[in-house]
Parts: structure tokens; C-alpha cells; sequence
């Protein structure tokens, strides 16, 4: 029995290892912000088999540069964040809400453990962040949306909105930002064969297996 649990296992896997992938994603280059960007990624084409499962991931990268200048009579030590949020929405209605109930996608850049002298500017150049988000089981509802016979696409866009903040210095720091951004996409569809039979050949070794089984059965002493 050992051994045809072993089979039965090696059969499973084998039916497993049908599965497969298809993808389509887009990346925009970086912009001056604040940005107005979109992208198309594809529908699942239901011609090429039975959807199992989908992974979209969302994701974005700031460069951005930062001048402080101190107008303190005397040192300061600040800290400024630069900061971009990306809020992202989609034409096709059960994406949008579910972008609309997670945005914003939120970047961040820092400058700190610095010391700026009475009167001093310095500029903060190739800041860089980047962050990506991930949906998975939030779209098991949403199979049907994504599923056209033949495929097409569905459009993904982004929005900027980006800012400075700057703490210590009493006030006395002036700040200006820079900010390039970019956003893009990826849908990763998992998909099986349209029909799940078995072949003759599995069925043939199951049933040898199962006939081998009985008759050890059978000659094992009392």
C-alpha cells in the first residue's frame, strides 16, 4: 500500500505540474511631478483554459532631490522627509474600488544626521525609494471581471501627490523639493487545462497498482 500511496502522490503532482502562467505588465519611466500616468495589462483570455488563481502587483520608485538652507543665527541639525503618494485607479469598475479602499502607495525619502551652519544651503541629490504592493485573495471575487473569451485590456492609471516636511531647526529652515516619480503593473494569471480528464495511460497505472496491491494483500500470511 506504501507504494501506491507513492503512485497516487506522483500522479497528483503530475496533474499540479499542468498548471500554468501568463503575465502582462508595464512600467513608466520617471516624470517630473506631479504625474498623470497609465498603463494597459490584459484580460485572461478563458480560450486558453479554466482561471485558478490571479496576483496583481502595483508598484512605484521616487528620485528626488532636496536644498535646505539654514537662517538660523546659529547651527541646526534638521531632518526633512520628501515624501510621494501615489494613488492608482483602474477602468475596470472592481478595481478601481478596490484601489480606491488602498491608496495611497506611499514613498518616502530622508535626509538626516546633518548639520547646517548659520547662512548655509546644501542640496541632497539622488534621494531614492521605490515600493510595491500585492493582490492576491482580495481578487478571488473578482475572477469573472478579469475573464473575457479572446482576451483585451483594461487600463491602470497613477496620480502624484508629493511634498517636503522638515522637523528641527526652530523653524528656521527653508526647503524646497525636486521629485521625479513613476508607476507601473503586473497581472499574473494561473490557468489549467479546459478539461480535466484523465489520461489513459494514468488510468491504466492506478489500476495496475490497485490489482498489484490486492493480490500481496491476498498472500500475506494469517
Amino acid at each position: 500500500m506504501k507504494k501506491l500511496s507513492t503512485l497516487v502522490l506522483a500522479l497528483a503532482a503530475a496533474g499540479a505540474a499542468q498548471a500554468d502562467t501568463v503575465s502582462y505588465q508595464f512600467s513608466n519611466s520617471l516624470a517630473t511631478t506631479e504625474i498623470h500616468q497609465s498603463g494597459q495589462l490584459g484580460f485572461f483570455d478563458t480560450n486558453l483554459g479554466v482561471l485558478s488563481g490571479i496576483a496583481l502587483s502595483i508598484n512605484g520608485k521616487m528620485l528626488s532631490s532636496i536644498t535646505l538652507t539654514n537662517n538660523a543665527a546659529q547651527q541646526q541639525s534638521p531632518i526633512a522627509k520628501g515624501t510621494v503618494d501615489l494613488y492608482f485607479a483602474s477602468d475596470l469598475g472592481a478595481l478601481n474600488l478596490l484601489f480606491a479602499a488602498s491608496n495611497p502607495l506611499s514613498m518616502s525619502a530622508t535626509v538626516n544626521n546633518i548639520v547646517l551652519q548659520s547662512s548655509e544651503t546644501r542640496v541632497f541629490d539622488n534621494l531614492y525609494a521605490e515600493k510595491a504592493a500585492m493582490f492576491d485573495l482580495q481578487l478571488n471575487s473578482m475572477w469573472a471581471d478579469f475573464s473575457r473569451a479572446g482576451g483585451g485590456a483594461f487600463n491602470v492609471s497613477c496620480t502624484s501627490v508629493s511634498g517636503i516636511a522638515v522637523s528641527g531647526g526652530g523653524g528656521n529652515i527653508e526647503a524646497s523639493q525636486a521629485t521625479d516619480a513613476a508607476c507601473g503593473a503586473k497581472i499574473t494569471y494561473t490557468y489549467g487545462p479546459a478539461t480535466q480528464v484523465p489520461e489513459p495511460a494514468s488510468l491504466a497505472l492506478v489500476a495496475l497498482a490497485l490489482v498489484g496491491a490486492g493480490a500481496a494483500a491476498r498472500r500475506r500470511p494469517a
